[in-house]
């Protein structure tokens, strides 16, 4: 080998361990991150209800949103998946130790069909709450309809695009809606919803066999998961940007995947287009962007092969998500002057949402309280006089919270708790705020609520122990490609760690682990069915048998111990465990109550 090639390969295997050592990096913090929320998950849960049972002397104003956060039961969580785990130990068993698809085309049309019935789930929803929308959802079709109208009264100083002129994406895509469907056909949008989410379903189901498939037929399971995640169905009737962005976030996604399995030149123009639409429709989905982009250099360390003509494309790539990201914030600049004659709308500063994002709530810390609203009116809408006035309240924030470390503490405690540990996702919220109490969809009925809030919670925490499993298992042998999705779920946690928080945020990146949570229960069954046969071949007593005991001992001493300390003050506080149970309970028979009286009537 001559020096010219020597150096090539130490600097290619060099690149390589560097990929390898940031590939472990990403998944012990997904590791970390998961394993606390599915900690929280087990002993606490939130739930978003109102002010309107309690006393209203207790508060300024009654019908506000609230967060609860209330005591969980610990055992149901860990006898539900003891009992999953001994189901998977005699699938396979039933199966020779593999579970094995004798007829692909079958398997694959099952996850299709899956796919289609959460569509159809999304519809019979829809068609039950035929009811207007409102806040932030009204704001944007109506300022769509007043646009296709020539209505321009939403850019004149105080009006919504004059304040939020980022929402332009969303406005333009209901725009071409009420153009195709009529103007405020709420029924015809929602149905669209409806189709973005069976194709969101059909990607997943995608990337999880783009990604598995090779070991593992997880494309099946992934798609019934999917169906099982009902709170995603729901925000069919959310007509925002939530869907229809993550549709082409998606869709960006996997043909990344895609180019590398199979490289073509389309994939990469389809990736680029997509990802750019995704922050169009909904600014958040820039999160999916940076970690598709860190994805891409990723798999340029990692490549062993010296292909250069690979590692040329993957830099292209790179440049084609960039221009169509810059090239849709233009798109959108440009709507902005053409519609106002030619005048630049600068809106509030972003940077006031990282300090509501640091400020307390009536919600929830860190939830939504017109802070960014209040600021820009009380400076003129003068945007350069509201970002000094924001710096300094980031400055003063700041100094304070870091004055006060242990009340800092409980505050992101709080924070991500109501956030990350609400199993509905506030998906009961938007019905209720589309449609009222007297709604016929079951859902929103009290048996139809406490039933499907008590599953949520239960599946909530099983995707979360899956996605667990995923990580820990896979640590060693997990490649480069599937690390698109953790990067992505630890992008979105951290940017709303200092950013506004809520629920609805979210469900932007919870159903990334649906596929990792699938992969990590194959890995479970896997490891579970080896030991088994290691003790039916061995016995107890050989050396593999004393290990096994070994590790089952420290587990059930491990859970006990967690389970005893659960009960501790703080555990409580790090958990935010069990605050508001007692009010909780009188809140849920004041519900029960009013329900019972409108049944009666």
């Amino acid at each position: 080998m001559g020096e010219k090639a020597q150096r090539e390969s130490m600097m290619v295997s060099g690149r390589a361990k560097i990929a390898e050592w940031m590939k472990r990096f990403v998944l012990i913090l997904f590791a970390l991150i998961v394993g606390y929320l599915l900690t929280a998950s087990i002993f606490s849960t939130c739930y978003l209800g109102s002010y309107r049972y309690m006393n209203a002397a207790q508060v300024e104003e009654i019908n506000v949103e609230h967060t609860f956060y209330i005591q969980d039961h610990y055992i149901q969580h860990i006898v539900v998946f003891a009992a999953f785990s001994l189901l998977l130990v005699l699938l396979r068993a039933k199966g020779g130790g593999k579970i094995t698809d004798k007829n692909n085309r079958r398997i694959s049309r099952l996850g299709t069909a899956a796919c289609i019935a959460a569509g159809l789930l999304a519809v019979l929803i829809i068609l039950q709450g035929q009811y207007p929308p409102k806040f932030d959802q009204k704001h944007v079709v109506d300022a769509a309809a007043a646009l296709n109208a020539h209505d321009y009264s939403d850019f004149e100083v105080g009006g919504y695009l004059f304040i939020f002129p980022f929402q332009m994406g969303i406005v333009m895509y209901f725009q071409v809606l009420s153009r195709m469907f009529g103007s405020l056909n709420y029924i015809a949008f929602e149905l669209v919803n409806a189709v973005w989410i069976v194709l969101c379903y059909w990607l997943y189901m995608k990337i999880a066999g783009m990604l598995w498939d090779k070991e593992h037929r997880c494309k099946t399971q992934t798609a019934v998961l999917c169906l099982l995640f009902v709170p995603f169905i729901l925000y069919a009737t959310f007509l925002y940007g939530t869907v229809v962005g993550m549709a082409f976030a998606l869709l960006s996604f996997y043909n990344v995947l895609l180019y590398e399995a199979n490289p073509k030149i389309h994939s990469l123009l389809i990736a680029g287009v997509s990802i750019g639409l995704a922050t169009v429709f909904k600014s958040n989905y820039t999160v999916y962007m940076i970690a598709e982009l860190i994805f891409i250099v990723l798999k340029i360390l990692a490549d062993r092969g010296c292909e250069r003509r690979k590692t040329y494309a993957r830099l292209l790539l790179i440049l084609i998500i960039i221009v169509c990201f810059g090239i849709g914030r233009f798109g959108v600049s440009q709507s902005i002057r053409s519609a106002n004659q030619g005048q630049e709308v600068k809106g509030i500063p972003m940077m006031a949402w990282v300090v509501m994002g640091l400020q307390d709530g009536k919600c929830a810390p860190g939830w939504y309280n017109a802070y960014n609203n209040t600021v820009y009116e009380r400076n003129d809408y003068d945007y350069d006089k509201t970002q000094e006035a924001v710096l300094d309240d980031l400055k003063s924030r700041v100094k304070g919270m870091m004055s006060r470390p242990l009340e800092t503490t409980g505050f992101f405690v709080k924070k991500v708790s109501a956030q990350w540990n609400n199993p509905t996702f506030q998906s009961l919220w938007i019905l209720e705020n589309r449609s009222g109490r007297e709604t016929p969809i079951w859902i929103l009925q009290e048996k139809g609520r406490v039933v499907y809030t008590f599953l949520a919670n239960l599946l909530q925490t099983w995707i979360l122990a899956g996605a667990f499993l995923y990580a820990v298992l896979r640590f060693k042998k997990s490649g480069i490609e599937e690390m698109i999705l953790p990067i992505t779920f630890i992008g979105g946690f951290v940017f709303h760690l200092f950013w506004e928080a809520e629920g609805l945020y979210a469900i932007l990146y919870f159903p990334l682990l649906l596929p990792l949570c699938v992969c990590g229960y194959r890995e479970w069954s896997k490891w579970l069915y080896a030991r088994r046969t290691e003790m039916m071949t061995d016995g107890w007593k050989s050396p593999a048998g004393v290990r096994l005991r070994m590790k089952i001992c420290t587990a059930a001493v491990v859970v006990v111990v967690v389970c005893a300390l659960s009960y501790t003050t703080v555990f409580a506080k790090l958990f935010a465990r069990n605050d508001d149970t007692g009010v909780f309970n009188t809140y849920t028979q004041e519900t029960v109550n009013e329900s019972d009286a409108l049944s009666e009537q």
